[in-house]
């Protein structure tokens, strides 16, 4: 379940703001995760009332910058078990997901490193500017592994 987080996750276009083009979704994002994640999805979705067209802006490469979705992306992290007890994003499960998938494992990596050292959002006390600038870094160096549910 971890897993699913890992494609909502993710904080700066470098170069240029605000386009970041993920493409369609990942292969190994199967129905059947999209169907498990759906009560999580839908709790999020209540709970931060995101729009229905900003989750699906993103999936085409567009970042509104809307409070609610920001917070939405930090509820999916919160609910997939990606936040530890101080509150902190702790990728274990991404990682030990992509390690059985060798042909992104690199690049998930690196994508990692890079959008975890955003943490001044988390230091800011900011979860959701912080789940908004991972997602949007993580989606810029992993374009191929990124998928908000």
């Amino acid at each position: 379940m971890r897993l699913l987080v890992i494609l909502p996750l993710l904080a700066l276009y470098l170069g240029q703001p605000g386009i970041v083009h993920c493409g369609k979704r990942p292969s190994f994002v199967s129905d059947k995760m999209i169907a498990k994640a759906a009560s999580v999805v839908n709790a999020c979705q209540t709970q931060t009332d995101v729009a229905t067209v900003d989750i699906e802006a993103v999936r085409n490469g567009k970042w509104p910058e809307s409070r609610p979705l920001k917070c939405y992306m930090y509820c999916l992290w919160e609910q997939f078990g990606l936040v530890d007890d101080k509150r902190d994003l702790s990728l274990n499960g991404m990682l030990t997901f992509f390690h059985r998938i060798p042909a992104y494992r690199t690049e998930v990596q690196g994508a990692i490193r890079t959008c975890k050292g955003l943490g001044k959002y988390y230091a800011e006390g900011d979860n959701c500017e912080y789940a908004y600038a991972f997602n949007k870094c993580y989606a810029a160096l992993s374009p191929r592994t990124y998928y908000l549910f």
